[in-house]
C-alpha cells in the first residue's frame, strides 16, 4: 500500500529496511562465580545492526533488529591479558519520531530481546575463559533522522545495551555469570518501501493568444480611436508541493497579467494563495500565505505598485479540486489573480 510524507510532518511511513555501523564502548563488565569475582575491562570496539520495521502515521514505529558487537579483551582485574567479547542479540524495539515541520526527526526508542555472549579470556583467576552464554538483553536508544528524499533517511544515534546473566562456561569446567553493558555511537540508512512520489509540476495554461488588430476606418470626419480590446481578468499560477518558489512558467503567466493590468489601466489585484490537504490546516495556511507574498514580490518587480495588490490566503479551505485529508492535489497548489 502506497504511504506518503505530508507537507508538513516528513516522516515517512511503511515498511523499511535499516542498518547501522559506529563504534562500541564496552567499557568494565563484571565477571563472578565458581569462585571467581572480577571484572573484564576492554578496549573500543565497533557494533553493527540490520532492522526491519514499520512507521505510522503518529510517529511510532516498531522493529526487529539483529546486531552484533565485538571488543578487544583489555584487562582481567588488575591483570594485563588478552582476549575477545563478541555479543549477538536479537531485539524488538519501539520508537517515537518526532515531528519538527523540517527534514530533521529526532527519535526516542527502547528495546527487549535475547543476547548471546562469547568470552574468550586468558587468564581469569587461575583459570580462563572460553565459552558462549545467552541472557537477557535491554537498551535505550537516542538519535537524529534526516530525511535525504522520500524514501531514503539517514541516521545518528546513540545506544546503550545491556545483557544480563549470561552464563559463560570456564576452562576449568566452572560456570560464572558474566554481565555486559556497552554504549555505542552509530551512523546508518533506512529506505522506506512505497512511498508515493512528489508529482511533477504540471505545465501551465499558455497565455491567450494577442486580439486580431483591428483595420481602422478613414471615417470624415475621423471618429475617436476604438477602445482598447478588453484583457483577460483571471489567472491561475501553481506550485510545486510545499514549495512557494515561482516556477518559469508561473513568470510567463504573471508577467502577461502585468502587462495585461497596464494595457487595462486595472488600479486593483486580488491574488489569493491556496494549498492542498497533504499538510495540517495551520501549516497549510502559512504556505498558502508565503505563496501569495511571493507572488505580491513579483507583480511588484513587473511594475505594479504595492498598494494597487491586495492578496489573502486560504491554506486548504477553497480546493480546486475536492479531496480526502492528506493528499497531494496538484491544482490546488496555486495562487488565484483577479481584475475585480
Amino acid at each position: 500500500m502506497a504511504t506518503q510524507v505530508q507537507a508538513d510532518d516528513h516522516r515517512p511511513t511503511g515498511t523499511y529496511v535499516g542498518g547501522g555501523l559506529g563504534a562500541n564502548f564496552a567499557g568494565e563488565n563484571d565477571v563472578s562465580g565458581g569462585g571467581i569475582n572480577t571484572s573484564i575491562d576492554h578496549d573500543n570496539g565497533f557494533v553493527g545492526v540490520l532492522a526491519l520495521g514499520q512507521s505510522y502515521a503518529n510517529g511510532l514505529r516498531g522493529e526487529f533488529e539483529f546486531a552484533r558487537r565485538s571488543n578487544d579483551v583489555d584487562n582481567v582485574g588488575s591483570t594485563s591479558t588478552g582476549g575477545n567479547t563478541s555479543v549477538l542479540s536479537g531485539m524488538i524495539n519501539g520508537y517515537y519520531d518526532f515531528a519538527t515541520g523540517t527534514s530533521f526527526i529526532p527519535y526516542l526508542g527502547a528495546g527487549i530481546g535475547v543476547g548471546r555472549a562469547r568470552i574468550d579470556a586468558n587468564p581469569v583467576g587461575t583459570t580462563a575463559l572460553n565459552s558462549t552464554g545467552t541472557g537477557l538483553a535491554l537498551q535505550g536508544i537516542a538519535g537524529v533522522g534526516y530525511q535525504m528524499d522520500d524514501n531514503w533517511t539517514g541516521t545518528i544515534e546513540y545506544r546503550y545495551f545491556n545483557l544480563q546473566g549470561a552464563d559463560i562456561n570456564t576452562r576449568a569446567g566452572g560456570e560464572v555469570d558474566a554481565d555486559y553493558d556497552s554504549h555505542s555511537i552509530m551512523v546508518g540508512l533506512r529506505y522506506t518501501f512505497g512511498v508515493e512520489k512528489k508529482p511533477m509540476a504540471e505545465p501551465a495554461p499558455a497565455p491567450a493568444p494577442a486580439p486580431a488588430p483591428v483595420a481602422e476606418k478613414k471615417p470624415e470626419p475621423a471618429p475617436a480611436p476604438p477602445a482598447p480590446p478588453p484583457v483577460a481578468r483571471n489567472y491561475i499560477v501553481f506550485f510545486d508541493w510545499d514549495k512557494s518558489d515561482i516556477t518559469s512558467e508561473a513568470m510567463a503567466i504573471l508577467r502577461t497579467a502585468a502587462e495585461n493590468a497596464r494595457k487595462g489601466g486595472i488600479s486593483r489585484i486580488e491574488a489569493t494563495g491556496h494549498a492542498d490537504t497533504s499538510g495540517t490546516k495551520a501549516y497549510n495556511l502559512k504556505l498558502s500565505e508565503r505563496r501569495a507574498r511571493a507572488v505580491q514580490g513579483v507583480l511588484n518587480q513587473l511594475g505594479v505598485a504595492s498598494n494597487e495588490i491586495a492578496i489573502d490566503w486560504k491554506g486548504e479551505l477553497q480546493p480546486l479540486v475536492p479531496t480526502a485529508d492528506g493528499v497531494r492535489e496538484p491544482q490546488n497548489r496555486r495562487v488565484e489573480i483577479v481584475f475585480p
